[in-house]
């Protein structure tokens, strides 16, 4: 029984990859609705259609593998709750999650920032393109990081609570995030390492705040960055 416990939340998470992944693909040549003239944001707007559908499966597995766990992770949380040390990001023990946070989204974005600059680099940017587009940018970017949240996060740390350690949930978190990365943005090997210490810090964020407020949040402005990025880019290409 307690191998199915652990078994069936890892199956799910892979199976909701599939179809996000199988989702990216249909909507690439196919539309559910026909929502823009742009390529870029038809895409975004088809895509995050179906990602909300993934998403709600998602939320509802999760909330019958262990209804206790999802009814305690399902919130914000304690914001400003005690950090465990974590050297290699500076961060130390006892460091309230409010300066932790702070200090990670500064840092992860300055990262993400400078993988996309290299990616605009290629290309002649038109920044006025984006006046009639960062309103949706900025849903887009709220609802990818939420639905990835709610299957990556939610859906692993609430069922294996109590059958692994914090740091074997951190890592499978990791693992399961990253390796879809390798065909995303930014993709490849580096792309996947990128997503993976990504994730392994936000699945402890929400471990240690009992919420996903900081893992929604500073994976929000990832997407921002990414999503902006790869507006402009198809905006040239069109």
């Amino acid at each position: 029984m307690e191998k199915l416990r652990i078994v069936l939340p890892l199956a799910l998470v892979i199976v909701y990859t599939g179809l996000i992944l199988l989702a990216s693909r249909y909507v690439k040549t196919n539309s559910v609705v026909t929502f823009s003239q742009n390529g870029y944001l038809n895409f975004q707007f088809n895509y995050q259609l179906l990602l909300l559908a993934v998403t709600l499966l998602s939320l509802l597995s999760t909330y019958f593998l262990n209804k206790q766990n999802f009814v305690s992770y399902f919130s914000f949380g304690t914001i400003s709750a005690p950090a465990q040390e974590m050297k290699w990001f500076g961060i130390k023990a006892n460091d309230s999650w409010t300066k932790t946070g702070i200090s990670l989204s500064l840092v992860i974005s300055l990262a993400t920032a400078l993988f996309m600059y290299f990616q605009l680099k290629q290309v002649q940017v038109n920044w006025l393109s984006l006046k009639g587009a960062a309103i949706w940018i900025i849903l887009f970017s709220l609802s990818n990081s939420f639905g990835e949240e709610m299957i990556y996060r939610l859906g692993i740390i609430s069922p294996l609570k109590g059958l692994f350690s914090p740091f074997y949930i951190y890592t499978i978190s990791a693992i399961l995030f990253g390796l879809p990365h390798l065909a995303g943005m930014p993709s490849g090997f580096i792309g996947a390492t990128m997503a993976g210490v990504l994730g392994w810090v936000l699945a402890k964020s929400v471990f240690e705040t009992n919420g996903f407020f900081w893992a929604w949040f500073i994976h929000f402005i990832q997407d921002v960055i990414i999503i902006t990025g790869l507006f402009l880019i198809s905006f040239k290409t069109e």
